[in-house]
């Protein structure tokens, strides 16, 4: 694997369980180790994100990214099991680790309409440009669909970067932008330009 896809890998589960735990920005050894058994064993990262949730649903400790290892454990088993004897061609060539990761994490959008849009750009392979293009179309859809929601964001943003003065024009460009990392952390809408 390229060194880019490990990092994304690492802090992918770093980020959704520190983030839902709100426990500090740090990882212990223990947990360090686990994520890298976890890629070294190449569990695909839907597949933790999968068992995270699982976890996550269920009653109990929740302090350590320990408490989640038989959660992904069974994830990756029923993955394993739906995976064998599946036909795995995609523009007639076998599905690398990386087309089902991605498929996996296109599972995880929680709004219908983006998962389309999603499935749609990645039914054929897109150049650089056209990804960087896809990822501002999601951009413009999220302020299209959750612009009227602006003035909560605006209180928000304000409350939580109350040290930073602007002009207004450029408040209200910082407010969008706020405005789409938490529709896009929200809705899970990753961006395609890895």
């Amino acid at each position: 694997m390229e060194e880019g896809k490990n990092s994304n890998y690492f802090y992918a589960i770093a980020y959704e369980f520190l983030s839902r735990t709100k426990r500090s920005y740090f990882l212990t050894p223990l947990e360090i180790d686990l994520i890298i058994k976890w890629q070294k064993e190449r569990i695909p990262l839907s597949v933790v994100l999968k068992g995270l949730e699982a976890g996550f649903k269920k009653s109990g400790r929740k302090k350590t990214l320990l408490y989640f290892k038989g959660f992904v454990e069974r994830e990756y088993k029923n993955f394993s099991k739906a995976s064998v004897g599946k036909r795995r061609s995609y523009k007639g060539e076998k599905k690398d680790d990386s087309y089902n990761e991605l498929m996996g994490l296109i599972e995880l959008i929680k709004d219908d309409d983006f998962k389309s849009l999603y499935e749609d750009f990645f039914s054929k392979e897109r150049s650089s440009q056209e990804r960087e293009d896809f990822d501002r179309t999601i951009d413009n859809k999220i302020i299209e669909i959750f612009g009227s929601e602006m003035d909560k964001y605006r209180e928000e943003w304000e409350k939580k970067f109350s040290f930073i003065r602007v002009d207004e024009e450029t408040k209200l460009s910082l407010v969008k932008k706020y405005l789409i990392v938490k529709k896009r952390e929200e809705l899970r809408l990753f961006s395609v330009l890895i």
